[in-house]
């Protein structure tokens, strides 16, 4: 289906970005297919602003430009925009772009591309500033920043190995777009979340009760700088749309979470690893548990020290080679490092493993038999090889500097491979990580669980409301306060 579609930008302020975006506009858009509205929200230099406009669109087919009475805000403005201004007609497409967002070639046909996939209600773009749609998301060096060159360059490198589309669980408001007939039938945004910040969230859950898919279009690039167009204090709007949001929806943050851990690809997840930049990659191993930590470690030290950054658990005591960073925390799963050195790996270990390093190398210390009374026996560690061979190579403690071959050659090796066996490991551990995090939260729903009960016998107690009566009491006596 080629549909039609009308992107409207609210305008506000930030005329620089602005211009930027309907610059990128003119340049990419097909105004024999789709058109623009422009609507001034009567912000900061409104006429200055509606000056500036006016003259790069100037008589512009497709371009259109409005202004209203008097500041209505993001929603309000959208809103207006879309019932009222331009009600179009069943059948096109509605985008709706922020004004600091940079819209290049290609990006609205790859987006209406997955509007037209079965039971897809909204649609969002790939970009450098929209949170679970960032490429890269999760960074290996976590003060670095996330620049539209380096996004370009992770984008370029990737994205023809994802997916044309993913499901969501809700889709970024910078780059929005969604089909007419949902409108039509279940309105735009909740003036509850005027005048910003969580009204494409409600939107999303609102239509995915009757059924509708948020997606994010993998195809898709959209710049976007982010806050340069919302006056106010974002923080406390955020916050208090946030519990409003989790108030009608109590699911949403637990659904977010799920995503990030279970609903993107292995790909995606380390591409900032897959397209390196920057300083020596990091290199993580845990060796608290290892008979003779301090000479592993210089083995360890002794084959990757040359060009990798080093950082270990080690136990109490223990002597770090020079230039190491030693940490007693336990790795987040999110602190992506470039490879990971596994000894005797228990199942548990592997689950980590797989969503912390792209590359792995597994240590075999070689004890012949492991008694039931050792905790790794008891953890299954003698039990992973199946899962571990296909996608490590498993050494003994001698063996690290031919390891570090096989680390560099699958560094250097072509993306597309690199991608596909990353894939391979991420579907084969999934069932493992599933269970685990199904465990960890039934663990914790049983504790709370645990503690309503204590805290009800608690309540219904002849001591508790012996208390209670005696603090009622006390609270009255003369001098108290």
């Amino acid at each position: 289906m080629t549909r039609t579609t009308l992107v409207v930008v609210p305008v506000y302020g930030d005329l620089e970005s602005l211009l930027r975006c309907v610059d990128g506009l003119v340049e990419h858009l097909d105004t024999d297919r789709h058109r623009v509205l422009l609507v001034n929200d009567c912000g900061p230099d409104a006429d200055a602003i509606e000056t500036a406009l006016l003259g790069r669109i100037a008589d512009r087919p497709g371009f259109r430009y409005e202004r209203n009475d008097h500041n209505l805000g993001f929603v309000g403005t959208c809103n207006r925009a879309v019932t009222e201004l331009d009600a179009g007609a069943d059948g096109e497409a509605v985008l709706l772009l922020n004004s600091d967002a940079v819209p290049p070639a290609g990006f609205l046909d790859a987006m209406l591309a997955v509007l037209d996939e079965d039971r897809t209600g909204v649609v969002t773009a790939r970009s450098d500033n929209a949170t679970i749609a960032s490429i890269p998301y999760r960074l290996t060096n976590r003060g670095a920043a996330r620049t539209e060159a380096r996004t370009r360059a992770v984008w370029d490198a990737i994205a023809p190995l994802l997916p044309a589309s993913q499901v969501l669980p809700v889709a970024m408001g910078f780059c929005f777009l969604t089909r007419r007939e949902l409108v039509t039938e279940h309105g735009l945004f909740d003036e509850a979340f005027a005048p910003g910040y969580g009204e494409e969230n409600d939107y999303c859950l609102r239509i995915a009760a009757h059924g509708w898919l948020a997606k994010i279009a993998n195809r898709a690039l959209v710049l976007h700088a982010g806050g340069k167009s919302f006056a106010g204090n974002r923080s406390a709007l955020r916050a208090a749309h946030q519990r409003e949001l989790e108030r009608r929806y109590p699911f949403l943050p637990d659904a977010v979470a799920a995503y990030q851990r279970h609903g993107t690809t292995a790909t995606e997840r380390f591409a900032d690893v897959l397209v390196p930049a920057g300083p020596a990659a990091r290199l993580a191993v845990d060796l608290r548990h290892v008979e003779d930590a301090a000479g592993l470690a210089r083995r360890i030290d002794a084959a990757f020290g040359d060009g990798f950054a080093l950082e270990a658990r080690l136990p109490a005591g223990t002597p770090a080679p020079d230039g190491w960073t030693v940490t007693t925390d336990d790795p987040d799963p999110d602190d992506l490092v470039t490879v990971q050195v596994l000894v005797d790996p228990t199942p548990a270990d592997l689950v980590t493993a797989n969503r912390r390093a792209a590359f792995w190398v597994v240590v075999e210390t070689g004890v012949a038999s492991v008694p039931w009374s050792s905790a790794p026996y008891r953890a299954g560690s003698d039990r992973v090889d199946a899962l571990v061979r296909p996608f490590a190579d498993v050494v003994g403690p001698e063996e690290l500097e031919s390891a570090r071959e096989g680390v560099e050659h699958s560094m250097l090796a072509p993306l597309e491979g690199t991608s596909a066996h990353l894939e391979r490991r991420w579907a084969a551990l999934l069932p493992l990580d599933l269970a685990a995090a199904e465990v960890g939260a039934r663990g914790t729903a049983t504790e709370v669980a645990r503690l309503r009960r204590e805290l009800e016998d608690l309540r219904t107690s002849r001591s508790f409301r012996t208390g209670q009566a005696i603090a009622k009491v006390a609270a009255r006596l003369p001098g108290r306060r």
